[in-house]
């Protein structure tokens, strides 16, 4: 029989009108550093077995030795992980929601790895689109979410010059490598992954200690990532996707000149405004206007050892929008 005086209780979980106990094992913060202890939870298998049909089927059980000692299960599961789910389920006012903070991940993501393992539909329903949101799979709702990550980054230097006391922005931004993990293990989130390898392939591949060094205005100098958690098979990816985008860059710096007649090639150098008079169309005219107005500035975004090809390319919006207009001489 167990002492139950004798086991050391989380001072948020020990109701004293709970009827079952939970334990688990690790550090309370989840750092390798931090001292490793088993905790117990005293809580409620009626609200467990609201949240979890696999709470509730366990728990249909017969549970104890019949003389009113109340049960212990030990979950397998990393104890901060454990709190940050029983913290969801009985105090979800206290859980860190705000977009675009690493805080926000750090707590949730364990969360919905236990909810998807102990089939609590409902916390997942909830709390995934505010991890999904960060990283999102259209182009207007990522211009949205890049331009105020950037606002945040570009402030970091002047909020924080080289003063240990107060968060790096790689503190407050969502983690892109934990992010690849999350993606990679919950069925739910397998959405987030080209946001967050694109992400990837932008950076600089800086370490943390490199970004204290301003080195130039580049927004993205002063982001970096936790490379110790990535694969070989994740940098592959990266690596494939910063070549598949300098390769496009290239087509692109040539689209025009695929279905041009094969005159305009030799031409490219020559003067055709006075061979074609005012409102007559010039069949090499955007070919020329492309090779002059946009191609050097696609080929400078191939030349940037970083290239963030959506944020380059919002530079030249303008011009790209008008190759498909009616060219005449007058262009």
């Amino acid at each position: 029989m167990t002492d139950a005086s004798q086991l050391t209780f989380h001072e948020k979980f020990n109701f004293h009108d709970g009827n079952i106990i939970i334990s688990a094992s690790g550090s309370r913060d989840g750092r390798p550093t931090s001292p490793t202890e088993t905790i117990y939870f005293r809580l409620h298998k009626s609200v467990l077995a609201i949240y979890s049909s696999t709470f509730a089927d366990m728990l249909a059980l017969p549970q104890g030795n019949g003389d009113g000692e109340q049960s212990i299960v030990h979950l397998q599961d990393p104890l901060n992980h454990v709190i940050n789910l029983f913290t969801t389920i009985y105090y979800g006012g206290s859980v860190p929601q705000e977009p675009l903070r690493r805080a926000t991940w750090d707590f949730i993501a364990p969360v919905l790895m236990l909810a998807d393992k102990y089939d609590m539909t409902a916390l997942g329903t909830s709390l995934l689109p505010k991890l999904l949101e960060d990283w999102p799979t259209t182009l207007e709702k990522w211009d949205d979410v890049d331009k105020r990550t950037r606002a945040i980054v570009l402030t970091a230097p002047r909020r924080w010059p080289n003063t240990s006391s107060l968060p790096p922005v790689d503190a407050i931004l969502p983690e892109p490598v934990m992010a690849v993990r999350f993606g990679q293990a919950h069925p739910g989130a397998r959405s987030i992954l080209p946001a967050v390898f694109y992400h990837l392939s932008r950076l600089s591949n800086s370490t943390a200690d490199d970004l204290h060094k301003p080195l130039n205005y580049d927004s993205e100098v002063y982001r970096s990532a936790d490379y110790n958690l990535m694969t070989s098979e994740d940098w592959r990816r990266v690596v494939r996707g910063q070549a598949n985008i300098r390769e496009w860059l290239d087509h692109r710096s040539r689209l025009h000149w695929n279905n041009q007649p094969l005159e305009c090639g030799r031409r490219i150098y020559e003067e055709m405004d006075d061979e074609y008079s005012e409102g007559t169309e010039n069949p090499c005219g955007v070919s020329l206007w492309w090779s002059s107005n946009i191609k050097p500035s696609i080929l400078r975004i191939g030349t940037r050892r970083v290239v963030d090809v959506l944020a380059q390319l919002e530079t030249i919006q303008g011009e790209v929008e008008g190759i498909n207009r009616a060219t005449t001489s007058d262009d």
